[in-house]
């Protein structure tokens, strides 16, 4: 694979610049340069002459100089068309080194372009341990079971290829050499069905955000609210207190609409069928409306609870339509984002260390952090049909 075209000498010549003076040659090496006499005449006295001879201007050593590819392009050009290097370089303004020239003919000899294709590089530095097999083997493996530990990498890879690393070579190779780091994955059933979802999400776009209400139980415990990270010094381990032990285990059954919360229930034991029922009949029907309107239609997960013998009389009896999702998507249900959340608040404040009316103080928390920006923010998010903010 060839560099772009712009770089190919088949373009039409380039315009070059007119005559820059350039300095002067360096002095022979037993000679110290003098100091320069002061002129008082125009500038162009002081602009020496361009040297006749390409040897005397580079008899001293040049370091590293990079030039820009069209100046290589015009000068190739200018070479194959007969001109003579002292003339290339009064041309193109640029003191460029025989060696410069030489290398730049030779590329283009061979590759009939004269910028290099960085594919083409030789490798600099010590070889690899690993072949482009043991690579390719170790990629496809981690794809497969990206929870493996090293030495059962280091194992694998030597059962395959017959390649023997130790643990730090095999990790330095997986961060450095294939970009693979290890990372808190994240928690997939694989009894997810992916064409569940894409049917559920075809049959729910072009219905608008504020016809749906989502509810769903979310359970409190002390060990859940319990800091995830913590500090001390280097070489000491850290440690997490649990205040209260088993404490009572508290239950939340919110449902959200796209402005905020709609109605809520809370039990100091898990929610059931009975009071699942209980809890749309009473409290969440009657400020739904009936379909086609704004609140009409309650969005659950496949929960057992949800799906009671009175659970579909109820809502028809209301007017309401009632979907479920897709199985294990937890993603598509906007009220799992507020839960989040709302854990989070708890786990910051810490506020049911010390509480003296847990239900109470759960109650403001939700109020403070489920508002109606969140939700609007995670029925977005979610991909739900949201009007323009």
């Amino acid at each position: 694979m060839h560099p772009p075209d712009r770089y190919n000498l088949m373009h039409p010549p380039v315009q070059y610049t007119p005559y820059r003076p350039f300095p002067p040659p360096c002095p022979p090496k037993n000679q110290h340069p003098t100091k320069q006499p002061t002129h008082t005449g125009s500038i162009n006295q002081l602009a020496p002459a361009p040297p006749s001879d390409s040897h005397q201007l580079h008899s001293c050593k040049m370091g590293f100089v990079m030039y820009h590819p069209a100046t290589k392009v015009a000068a190739v050009r200018m070479l194959i068309q007969g001109h003579e290097q002292s003339f290339i370089r009064t041309a193109l303004g640029e003191t460029i080194s025989r060696q410069s020239f030489g290398r730049w003919m030779d590329l283009y000899q061979q590759t009939r372009c004269v910028i290099r294709n960085p594919d083409d590089y030789e490798q600099q530095g010590r070889p690899s341990l690993l072949s482009d097999s043991d690579s390719k083997f170790m990629i496809q493996l981690v794809k497969d079971e990206p929870g493996l530990f090293l030495d059962e990498i280091r194992e694998r890879l030597y059962d395959k290829n017959g390649t023997l690393l130790c643990v730090e070579t095999i990790h330095q190779n997986l961060v450095v050499k294939l970009s693979i780091t290890l990372k808190k994955p994240g928690t997939i059933n694989i009894r997810k069905c992916l064409i569940k979802k894409f049917d559920y999400i075809e049959k729910m776009c072009f219905i608008p955000a504020e016809f749906l209400v989502f509810s769903d139980e979310c359970a409190i415990c002390d060990r859940d609210l319990l800091r995830t990270f913590a500090r001390a010094p280097k070489g000491t381990p850290s440690a997490r207190f649990i205040v209260n032990q088993n404490t009572n285990r508290i239950s939340v059954l919110p449902a959200i609409g796209i402005g905020g919360i709609l109605a809520m229930a809370m039990t100091d034991s898990t929610f059931v069928g009975k009071k699942w029922e209980d809890f749309l009949e009473w409290d969440l029907l009657p400020r739904m409306n009936r379909y086609p309107n704004r609140h009409s239609i309650l969005v659950c997960d496949n929960a057992q609870i949800h799906k009671g013998s009175r659970v579909e009389s109820i809502c028809i009896e209301a007017g309401i339509l009632i979907k479920y999702l897709p199985p294990y998507c937890p993603e598509l249900n906007p009220i799992e984002l507020c839960f989040s959340a709302f854990k989070s608040k708890l786990r910051r404040s810490r506020i049911l260390d010390e509480s003296n009316d847990p239900e109470w103080d759960i109650c403001e928390t939700i109020d403070s952090v489920i508002t109606p920006e969140v939700c609007y923010k995670n029925f977005r998010h979610c991909g739900y049909s949201v009007p323009p903010s």
